[in-house]
């Protein structure tokens, strides 16, 4: 039986690891190709190429820095997880180095794909 607390911590591992070396290809490839994330406030965006695009204008604004780990985690059956994951959010800005400092709660529908590999298929969130 799969440990779910340890597929979303791998999950938050290999989401900050990307996020933190500002790797858009890296980010494109946590997600599957179905998949759909929606900002906040914003229209949702389709598939890891569009995910993946969204999230390099990010980058291209500001370095960021984050911290991720797991809340709760619900496995809804073998192929399944429901994770909330909280984040602390450090961004630099490129421009004029400005600092920012927020803290965000993920909701990810992870799903095991046909090699075996935990990919995210829905990804929501909130900032505080």
């Amino acid at each position: 039986m799969t440990d779910v607390n340890e597929v979303v911590k791998a999950m938050c591992e290999k989401y900050q690891a990307a996020v933190n070396a500002s790797d858009s290809k890296a980010y494109q490839k946590l997600f599957a190709k179905d998949a759909i994330r929606i900002p906040p406030g914003s229209e949702p965006e389709y598939g890891p190429v569009e995910i993946s695009k969204s999230e390099q204008k990010d980058y291209d604004i500001a370095k960021w820095s984050i911290q991720s780990k797991p809340i709760d985690v619900l496995q809804l059956d073998d192929q399944w997880i429901y994770g909330i994951v909280h984040i602390d959010i450090t961004t630099i800005t490129h421009a004029d180095g400005t600092t920012n400092s927020f803290k965000a709660t993920k909701t990810w529908l992870l799903h095991k794909e046909n090699s075996g590999e935990w990919l995210i298929k829905r990804q929501m969130w909130n900032l505080k």
